[in-house]
């Protein structure tokens, strides 16, 4: 985990002892310091100037060392910069191509490599390049910048211009510093977050003239103007392996990806739910640690006492969770959440991420990391499986293409609140229905497969590109703001992209959720763990987190200066707010409900 920053202007030049630079990047430092407390290191040059702030949990021990950064290399007459957020999974393979080219590769540390594969290949080494990353380049022969982010979207990386200048940082809060940029929402902004929200367009970072790289893309940035390039899209292929030989890929693929983060400078932790997912990861951590693997799970006050299984939320997880930590024999901790500490950490969510989220949801799992972080610096998750392995209830819909979003396919709820003028001067299904089909149209199906293989595709591509693009960003700010890493084995480029072709019938063999994944746990897992039924991340059931929300609430809007009388309207905000509801069908993903609606905007 780090934190890049800087600003690029191709038509000015600094001195270098220049007050405007200095200030600016160090308060754009500053303002993302959480992301990395460990090494704080600066670069100048006559354009502009870049930073990096470093966190030394990250750094994931291989065959090549950790340089401090900025890295630059003179090569041939020009001078290369490189700024790097992440983790590369094939360094072996960029190192094998520089070889071959006479490059030793010998005593290069991962940032050096990485620098040298741009300076042999230009920008299309970014094509090889897997893991989870942010980068930025700089060219200063071509007076060019290059901000690349990895295919999956894992690490974050945002970009605005002003004056000429192009600003980027890897969180939205790091571009503020830079002066005349402001936090505006317009209409555009403001429509998304009602509409979309709390998923994000690709590319939408929801305030005006801001934006974050795609994944998948790169931009470019020279005294002509920004272009923004795509150098990966997940392509439709033929499934041509057999039910086994498709196990023992999947297999070799999920192992490789554990494995190849477990290597780790400090102390490794595991986040355990009981679920599937979660216990998949743990137990495989379990046998490659030294020890006594540390274990942690989150509960909330008086869940025996209200919960009600549902289709969602089919059991709790303490009791699973006792089962496998008594299992693998880990050392386990149990974090208690009330309701009051998810409404007073809904602003600190929104602090983390920017932007509104996933409400409580959000806020509990941002308490949990800050407890979690107190203890351990890299924490390993299950998140990611049920977006690869088709465990969300819309891959097994049987009511044919919703042609929308299938996990916020009724945009009714989002209006029971609104202001009916807001309502009209928003475009609100237009931005739906423009933002589906755009993705849509990235996809590129074809005239050879049947029906059902496409509606399965589109719906796997939206799927990882929204709802799991929102979880992601979810755990990367969960964990950043507490100054930790968070490491999610199944988030893996070469298994996704195998996954997305393989058929929907051998996903959900003989009808069974996630079959592939649970074969894959068969003699590792115990056999109550392997069969349980899917069960999301935990939410409160107490009734009385509704009513402290909602009392918020009305108490926010009998305030003359409350923003939210320009969104919401009052008499309607009353009515709900005395309704008593069963939580409510969810109106985004499986557990927003009418409390999360309220939290929302609050």
């Amino acid at each position: 985990m780090s934190s890049i920053a800087g600003f690029f202007q191709p038509n000015t030049i600094y001195s270098k002892e220049n007050e405007f630079c200095i200030k600016t990047i160090h308060d754009m430092a500053q303002a993302l310091i959480h992301r990395g407390p460990d090494e704080q290191s600066f670069y100048y040059f006559p354009q502009g100037a870049l930073n990096q702030n470093y966190l030394l949990a990250g750094y994931i021990p291989g065959t090549f060392s950790h340089k401090m950064q900025p890295i630059t290399i003179s090569h041939q007459g020009n001078t290369y910069t490189l700024l790097f957020d992440g983790f590369i999974s094939n360094p072996e393979f960029l190192a094998m191509e520089l070889e071959v080219r006479q490059i030793s590769t010998k005593e290069m540390s991962l940032e050096e490599l990485l620098l040298y594969s741009y300076i042999l290949k230009g920008a299309d080494f970014i094509r090889e390049v897997r893991g989870a990353f942010a980068l930025a380049v700089y060219n200063e022969g071509e007076k060019t910048l290059y901000l690349f982010r990895d295919a999956l979207g894992l690490r974050p990386l945002f970009y605005t211009q002003k004056t000429g200048a192009l600003i980027f940082a890897s969180e939205i809060k790091g571009l503020f510093p830079y002066p005349g940029i402001d936090a505006i929402v317009d209409q555009e902004g403001l429509t998304e977050l009602l509409a979309l929200g709390p998923a994000r367009k690709p590319g939408s970072a929801i305030f005006k003239g801001i934006f974050e790289v795609k994944p998948g893309h790169y931009i470019t940035y020279t005294r002509e103007g920004l272009k923004d390039n795509t150098y990966h899209r997940f392509e439709i292929q033929e499934h041509k392996d057999s039910y086994e030989d498709t196990l023992d890929n999947i297999s070799y693929l999920l192992d490789q990806s554990i494995h190849g983060l477990t290597p780790s400078v400090m102390p490794i932790s595991s986040l355990l739910s009981g679920g599937l997912d979660s216990s998949i990861v743990t137990a495989k951590l379990a046998e490659l640690n030294d020890g006594t693997l540390s274990t942690y799970s989150l509960e909330f006050d008086n869940s025996k006492q209200h919960f009600k299984a549902n289709a969602f939320q089919p059991a709790l997880d303490a009791p699973f969770v006792q089962e496998m930590s008594t299992h693998l024999e880990t050392k386990h901790t149990i974090y208690t959440c009330n309701n009051q500490i998810q409404l007073d950490y809904l602003k600190k969510s929104v602090l983390a991420h920017d932007l509104p989220t996933m409400a409580d949801v959000d806020s509990s799992y941002l308490y949990f990391c800050e407890k979690v972080g107190k203890q351990h610096k890299i924490v390993f998750t299950g998140e990611c499986a049920d977006e690869i392995f088709c465990g969300y209830p819309w891959y097994h819909s049987t009511d044919g293409d919703p042609k929308t979003f299938p996990w916020s396919a009724d945009l009714s709820p989002r209006f029971n609140l609104l202001n009916n003028n807001l309502i009209n001067m928003l475009s609100i299904e237009k931005c739906v229905q423009n933002a589906y089909l755009d993705t849509c149209s990235e996809i590129g199906l074809d005239g050879h497969h049947t029906p059902e293989e496409m509606l399965h595709r589109k719906t796997f591509y939206l799927t990882i590109r929204y709802f799991m693009q929102t979880l992601v960003n979810r755990g990367d700010r969960a964990a950043a703001t507490n100054s930790m890493e968070a490491r999610v084995p199944f988030a893996h480029q070469s298994l996704t992209e195998y996954l997305f072709n393989v058929p929907f019938e051998m996903k959900a063999r003989n009808g069974e959720r996630k079959h592939l994944l649970r074969e894959y746990a068969t003699g590792f897992l115990p056999e109550s763990i392997r069969t349980r039924k899917k069960s999301p991340y935990p939410k409160t059931y107490d009734p009385g987190y509704e009513t402290l929300v909602n009392q918020e609430l009305l108490r926010a809007l009998s305030k003359a200066d409350c923003p939210l009388h320009a969104i919401i309207d009052k008499n309607k905000a009353e009515t709900f707010c005395r309704q008593i509801k069963d939580l409510g069908r969810p109106w985004y993903g499986q557990l927003m409900a009418g409390p999360q609606l309220v939290a929302y905007y609050l």
